[in-house]
């Protein structure tokens, strides 16, 4: 799925080395780093021309659940946060296991061939079947391989505000999110928005799990809601 498998790096520059190095890989691991002579050269292996070798790259905010949605079923026409979470909701209702998870592979593969191998994504949980979780889940599991992905769960909708929106992000934490999310400003009122986050924090601690919160993003940027 994600092309062939290389078992040797040859003249690879190495960030504080001096020299050309060959790396050994096995089981799609390192398993050797020595020192190569300009000279030597596999032909079985790739040849890295002298390029630096570098550590993989992060991707810390990336919604894996939404990717490639852009225009279904409609266009956000306004250009805002808020007509694009009500574009979100229309296209969430049409979501699927398969769909969900065909959409995250194929992104996950973009990123993978760009060089990341940490992701962390939010998923969101304002949804009482809990479908993008629970194939973001999957996927979590079949992209160890190649791929540490992170999950969020993202209650887009509000924990407040949306129907046993506490209950769905309590739930998603016990299937496995690693990760607590919130939306403070989409809460109804000012005064949702401070509990949501005092429910976070309670989750977090209570499941030894991770806090990231999208705080502050709303399309007014004369307005600290937090």
């Amino acid at each position: 799925m994600l092309g062939k498998n290389i078992e040797q790096i040859n003249h690879a520059r190495l960030a504080g080395k001096e020299g050309l190095w060959r790396i050994t890989v096995k089981n799609n691991q390192i398993a050797a780093i020595e020192p190569q002579p300009q000279s030597d050269f596999h032909p079985q292996g790739l040849d890295a021309q002298g390029g630096l070798v570098h550590a993989p790259f992060v991707e810390p905010h990336i919604h894996l659940d939404t990717t490639q949605t852009a225009g279904q079923p409609n266009w956000n026409q306004s250009g805002t946060l808020f007509e694009g979470i009500e574009r979100w909701a229309e296209r969430k209702a049409l979501l699927t296991h398969d769909d969900v998870k065909q959409r995250a592979w194929q992104t996950l593969q973009w990123q993978i061939a760009n060089g990341i191998q940490h992701v962390r994504t939010h998923v969101d949980v304002s949804d009482a079947s809990l479908t993008a979780l629970k194939a973001m889940l999957e996927v979590k599991q079949e992209v160890k391989p190649w791929v540490d992905l992170q999950i969020v769960a993202f209650p887009q909708e509000g924990i407040l505000s949306y129907p046993n929106g506490e209950a769905l992000l309590e739930e998603a934490l016990k299937l496995g999110a690693d990760v607590v999310g919130a939306i403070p400003h989409f809460e109804f009122t000012r005064e949702y928005g401070v509990e949501s986050l005092h429910k976070t924090f309670a989750l977090a601690l209570k499941y030894d799990r991770l806090i990231d919160v999208h705080c502050d993003e709303i399309d007014d940027e004369t307005i600290a809601f937090c």
